[in-house]
This record gives C-alpha cells, sequence and structure tokens, in this order.
C-alpha cells in the first residue's frame, strides 16, 4: 500500500496492491491509518469484480460476480466503527470493456487491477454500526 497524505493530516490518498481483494486492502487500510470516521471514494480498474445487492425482504445479499476486467467508474462510501474496528461502506459504479454498467454494494472477491481511494477523516466521536432488526443491516444507531 502507498499513502500520500495531506499536510493537515485529514486526508490521505492511497494506492492498493495490484492483486489485492479491494474491500480487504480499503479496510486495512483505514486501520493502518487509524480512521474511524471518514468519506472515501475510489476509482480505477478490478480483475474480477464482486458486488451485492441487498434484499429487503429476505434481509440477505445476493453477490454479482464477473471475471474480466472492469473500470470503477466511481466508487462512494464511508468509514465507520463496527465491532469496534473501522469499517468500510462503499457502493461502486463498474464498467466491462462492452460499456455495460454494474452497480451494487462492495463485496469481498474483487481483485484489485489498479485502485487509487481518497480518505477524509471526520472530527467527532466516530458512528458505530450494530444490528438494526427494522432493516437486518449494521447500521449507525
Amino acid at each position: 500500500m502507498k499513502t500520500y497524505p495531506s499536510t493537515d493530516g485529514k486526508a490521505v490518498f492511497v494506492r492498493l496492491p495490484r492483486g489485492s481483494d479491494l474491500l480487504e486492502g480499503l479496510n486495512e487500510a483505514a486501520r493502518e491509518l487509524g480512521i474511524e470516521a471518514g468519506t472515501l471514494q475510489v476509482i480505477g480498474a478490478v480483475s474480477r469484480l464482486a458486488l451485492g445487492q441487498y434484499d429487503q425482504d429476505a434481509h440477505e445479499y445476493t453477490t454479482h460476480e464477473r471475471e474480466g476486467g472492469h473500470e470503477l467508474a466511481s466508487g462512494l462510501g464511508n468509514v465507520s466503527l463496527r465491532d469496534g474496528a473501522p469499517f468500510v461502506h462503499l457502493h461502486v459504479v463498474a464498467s466491462a470493456t462492452d460499456g455495460s454498467i454494474l452497480a451494487g454494494h462492495l463485496m469481498p472477491g474483487t481483485t484489485v487491477f489498479l485502485a487509487e481511494a481518497y480518505f477524509r477523516r471526520l472530527d467527532g466521536p466516530p458512528p458505530v454500526r450494530s444490528h438494526d432488526e427494522d432493516t437486518g443491516l449494521p447500521a449507525w444507531q
């Protein structure tokens, strides 16, 4: 992982290693940088894509996996605490070589070709995620 921090310490660019898991790498970066509350943007490309769609009735994710190169046209998310550790929540829009688009919740199994992330640290106490009975999701309480 390569980092390029701002002089005020509130923001940092992160480049993840090729072949790493995107979600795991972003969570690791947040931990190593000590970011417990923040915003996150990601662009780049992946060689394998795994995105989820949440079934609101069944309270479970369906994962859509695609082999082959995809451009990360947009990745927007946040960092909060879950089970006492920094937790990245990221939604991605990705395009295939034929121009088709797939979007959803970033899942484990997405392999980095080249990923550049921007973390922006927020001041104050971090939001904490815990199980929300109504949605079935880990949400800020």
